[in-house]
């Protein structure tokens, strides 16, 4: 800062800097539609809904 004070930055532990960062991932014009259906359906999709939707949209 202006009076030349240090600060520390603490990251996690298991943050890994050196790991690439993943591709963004582009849906196409059916997928968004079916998963902004289960969006407005239900926010939070886990489990086996989860796993269903991914390998009806070929998401893995």
């Amino acid at each position: 800062d202006a009076k030349g004070t240090i600060r520390e930055i603490v990251l996690p532990k298991g943050l890994d800097l050196d790991r690439p960062k993943r591709t963004r991932t582009s849906f196409t014009a059916e997928q968004l539609y079916r998963l902004e259906l289960e969006f407005q359906r239900c926010q939070y999709v886990v489990g086996r809904e989860r796993t269903e939707l991914a390998r009806q949209l070929n998401l893995s």
